[in-house]
């Protein structure tokens, strides 16, 4: 538009050859009437000083005499001036857009601008890169892979968290290393001795003391490998090995363990055939220390109630404090230096039957401590 004005305005002046200039704005007039273009041609655009018309695939300005004023001032009493030179003598024009006309340049744009996309995505990509590999690793950590050792490029503030992640994950690996090793060691130094007494028990003559301490030498020995387990499940390396086991199995298991009969416990629903799909050495140390505590702070036998969807150990005594009720807490302060315990074997029970699936409730009912473990 702004090509054909100008060019229309070389018209309107005393020159006489001015192709010179026209050849320079690519516009050159047209021997087609604008009465042609106008009614047979597709208007582009439209200004009261002309129109922009398409007609057969070329491009032309058609220029229209300027429109009247919009006010009348006959009522005033002075003249209006003459109208300019160029309003005088008007005359129609007709030029025609000879510029060529091609999308190269459209292409060229849009190449450029989808090519600075892309540069700026793949830097995008560069630097989300180490966050997706801290992501990663912070996945493998909780899996329990703590020997990890991210690379580093750069000096921003994802590299420096890596980095930060990295001395982390050394300190942590070295204490888990370290823990196991005091564990082992002391695993170690306590077997010998047993092994010896039990040893020992064996040369003995045969009486009900020698049954007695064989026992109890087996039972410790069995602890021993227990505390090993407890290990192995809290640094997340034992893997639960589910089979179905039937549940009447699994108490004669728990009582061969506490060194105790059946006749110790009152167990309603043995007949139920109940079969539970669980590893049978954890959820025997679960029966165990739930069986362990109602016998030892109880003055009558426990009540064991087994029913298709949970099984509950409930004994009399003093309900138990309200610190203790928290089991996903090994230890609290408020009772730690206590007789009565440092909640550990809950804290274990609890841990176990989550691994599991299940779920284990506490209430206080009538007198009763009832521990319940949902299956369901």
């Amino acid at each position: 538009m702004r090509r054909f004005l100008l060019a229309d305005r070389l018209f309107h002046h005393n020159q006489h050859d001015f192709s010179t200039e026209l050849s320079q704005l690519m516009v050159r007039p047209s021997n087609l009437s604008s009465s042609i273009l106008l009614s047979n041609g597709t208007i582009v655009i439209s200004f009261p000083f002309g129109k922009m018309v398409e007609y057969e695939g070329h491009t032309f300005f058609v220029n229209l005499r300027p429109p009247p004023p919009p006010h009348s001032f006959e009522k005033f009493d002075f003249k209006l001036p003459p109208p300019p030179q160029e309003m005088r003598h008007f005359r129609s024009v007709v030029l025609e857009d000879i510029q060529p006309h091609s999308l190269m340049i459209f292409w060229i744009i849009l190449i450029a601008v989808d090519s600075l996309i892309l540069l700026f995505f793949g830097y995008l990509l560069r630097k989300l890169l180490p966050l997706q590999r801290l992501k990663n690793a912070i996945v493998a950590f909780k899996e329990g892979d703590t020997h990890l050792d991210i690379p580093i490029s750069g000096q921003d503030e994802i590299s420096q968290i890596t980095h930060e992640f990295n001395l982390t994950l050394e300190k942590i690996s070295a204490m888990r290393e370290a823990r196991s090793l005091f564990l082992r060691n002391i695993l170690h130094e306590l077997k010998t001795p047993i092994m010896k007494g039990s040893l020992i028990t064996d040369c003995l003559p045969h009486s009900s003391d020698q049954d007695r301490l064989k026992q109890i030498f087996e039972r410790m020995n069995y602890l021993l490998g227990e505390f090993a387990k407890m290990e192995q499940f809290s640094s997340g390396e034992w893997k639960l090995n589910l089979q179905k086991y039937r549940f009447v199995d699994l108490i004669d298991h728990a009582c061969d363990v506490l060194l105790c009969d059946k006749e110790s416990i009152c167990i309603e629903g043995e007949d139920s055939q109940l079969i539970v799909k669980v590893d049978f050495e954890l959820f025997t140390i679960v029966l165990k220390n739930l069986l362990d505590n109602a016998m030892k702070y109880s003055v009558e036998k426990p009540i064991l109630s087994i029913t298709t969807n949970d099984i509950t150990i409930c004994s009399i005594g003093e309900p138990l404090p309200v610190e203790k009720q928290t089991f996903s807490k090994p230890f609290n302060r408020a009772y730690e230096n206590s007789s009565a315990g440092l909640g550990l074997g809950l804290y274990i029970t609890d841990s176990i039957i989550k691994k599991h699936g299940f779920r284990l409730l506490y209430r206080y009912k009538e007198g009763y401590n009832c521990f319940g473990i949902i299956l369901s």
